[in-house]
């Protein structure tokens, strides 16, 4: 006889990703999302965190040049030489921020938070569509949440 109560009851154990989950789980799963196990977003902490910085990093540079773009707008003309160079490197500081962004969604992390330093990646734990999540501080991804939860609600993964 197998019923509810007869059944392990699971709590934070991640699973590997299963042909099956990635049906069981498509419709859940945000557009550009990959559905990962808990090692491949390990393999990838270590390039998704320095992405993170570098984002950052070009976050502050981005704001410095927006500030910078309303003042000399301010006082000069759209096609002035020093508004077209700021404008331009403005631009570029985009471009390369989107570049960065698609090589981060490639490893199947997004960010949560970029003020914060926080990344996610969707995994499976106790056989349910979860988020692993990491921030800048921790060692290792060593906590999870439901998908349909924040932050706060972040839980131990139990690995055995």
């Amino acid at each position: 006889m197998n019923s509810k109560k007869d059944e392990p009851f699971l709590s934070g154990i991640p699973m590997d990703v299963e042909p099956i989950h990635l049906e069981q789980f498509s419709e859940e799963l945000p557009r550009q999302a990959r559905l990962v196990s808990l090692d491949e977003a390990r393999n990838s902490l270590e390039q998704a965190s320095s992405t993170m910085c570098i984002l950052q990093s070009l976050s502050e540079e981005a704001h410095d040049l927006t500030d910078e773009l309303e003042i000399l707008l301010e006082q000069l003309d759209i096609n002035d030489e020093h508004v077209v160079q700021v404008a331009e490197q403005l631009a570029c500081l985009v471009a390369q921020w989107q570049g960065l962004v698609e090589e981060l969604e490639l490893t199947g992390a997004r960010i949560a938070s970029l003020d914060l330093g926080r990344l996610e990646w969707y995994g499976i734990v106790d056989g349910t569509l979860a988020i692993y999540s990491w921030m800048i501080g921790e060692d290792d991804i060593e906590w999870y949440h439901d998908v349909h939860c924040s932050f706060q609600t972040r839980k131990p993964l139990i690995e055995a």
